[in-house]
């Protein structure tokens, strides 16, 4: 996410958005806590930036404790890209930094700016769900961290619902507590100094800034080779097995969870020189690695197309939309419903069959000639998804003609 957060071509309200995520994890913020944060509160110091935090749960009007202060460090970084001070210049630039009494507002139509609108729950949990969409898989080669090529960091839409904007508090905490952070430097994290006298403020924040630091590099360390690999410690936190519990094989749900492991790759060491007596051996390893190469990538290559197929197999068609509370539960087609699943629509399941889940009724911009769940109509679903080359005639024609206008 640090790496979408500077990358220019997406939108700016994305890239403001990504960067609202990464500091509610890295100050183990609540949802509820950045209600409370104006944007003329949040400003740069050196070594990171500070913010005041008005409504919390132990602060706001009426409270012994007006005020609560927080802070992310500059060095609360894994690709040490300079997000931080990249996602401030957003806030703090045109379209962002207008007078208002919360931070987050709802994006414009093109999404370059805001309008003078809060996110609601609801809106931002989709939108959250949609950044995720957009996230690419990670590569490091022991000095720098890229863009895996254009794979989605997401590889099935079933994982997008795995995580709530609930989560994020406890990230900082459980790795640092993995990493034999005490606990007594833990408690800092989220308590964000109710002590208003100068020397708890220094404190604090030197406080913090040692946690996110320590943190930071212990990620770091564990792509190096030979220190701690928290991606094989941590684990998944259960990925697989709800990808499991929503239908999925076991193949599909592997690779899910494996496209969440950045791909390690290493650089030449400087200085390696080449001998008069090493360029035989040299030339013969390079042969070897060629062929071995090559016969990886054929390895490969079969290897994606199965994936492809057993992906598609389960790939979802329809998703189902829920009203509040889910009293009301609307079918709808992936492709082809002006309906966004985590953009334009909140709650909502995705279906790989209609009779997955139970529902109400069926969109009529989806189906215009009323509902059809027989064979022909399957194939014409499928070729609007991609999942087969072409539909068949008999298809388009007997959906045509057997379908009435509901009346």
């Amino acid at each position: 996410m640090e790496l979408f957060v500077v990358c220019v071509d997406f939108p700016l309200y994305y890239r403001a958005f990504a960067w609202y995520k990464l500091v509610k994890v890295w100050a183990s913020l609540r949802s509820d806590d950045c209600m409370g944060l104006q944007p003329c509160h949040l400003k740069s110091i050196a070594g990171g930036i500070e913010f005041l935090l008005e409504r919390t749960k132990t602060s706001g009007p009426g409270r012994r404790v007006r005020w609560l202060k927080g802070y992310v460090s500059s060095k609360a970084s894994i690709t040490k890209n300079g997000w931080l001070a990249t996602g401030l210049l957003i806030w703090q630039g045109e379209g962002f930094a207008f007078d208002r009494d919360y931070f987050l507002p709802e994006p414009n139509v093109d999404f370059s700016g805001c309008r003078a609108k809060p996110s609601d729950w609801s809106s931002t949990s989709a939108r959250s769900r949609a950044l995720f969409r957009e996230l690419r898989q990670v590569k490091f080669d022991g000095s720098t961290w890229d863009w895996d090529g254009v794979l989605p960091l997401v590889l099935h839409p079933q994982a997008l619902l795995f995580w709530t904007d609930h989560s994020e508090r406890n990230v900082l905490t459980s790795v640092a507590a993995f990493l034999n952070v005490s606990k007594a430097d833990r408690d800092f994290l989220g308590r964000w100094s109710p002590d208003g006298s100068d020397d708890y403020l220094r404190t604090s924040r030197q406080m913090v800034h040692k946690v996110q630091e320590l943190v930071a590099q212990g990620i770091r360390d564990s792509f190096v080779p030979g220190g701690l690999d928290l991606e094989d410690s941590l684990g998944d936190n259960g990925l697989y097995e709800y990808l499991l519990s929503k239908s999925l094989n076991e193949g599909t749900a592997r690779e899910c969870v494996k496209g969440f492991t950045v791909r390690r790759s290493d650089t030449p060491s400087d200085g390696e020189g080449f001998g008069p007596g090493l360029v035989e051996p040299v030339l013969g390893e390079v042969r070897s690695k060629i062929d071995l190469e090559l016969e990886e990538n054929l390895v490969s290559k079969v290897e994606e197309t199965a994936r492809t197929e057993a992906a598609n197999s389960l790939a979802p068609l329809y998703f189902v939309s829920f009203t509040r509370k889910r009293k009301f539960a609307r079918l709808h087609l992936i492709n082809g419903c002006p309906l966004v699943p985590g953009v334009s629509v909140a709650a909502f399941e995705y279906l790989c069959t209609v009779d997955e889940l139970p529902w109400n009724d069926f969109c009529k911009k989806c189906w215009p000639r009323g509902f059809d769940a027989s064979e022909g109509a399957a194939d014409e679903i499928l070729a609007r998804a991609g999942l087969v080359p072409e539909c068949k005639e008999s298809s388009s024609s007997s959906g045509s003609s057997s379908t009435e206008e509901p009346s």
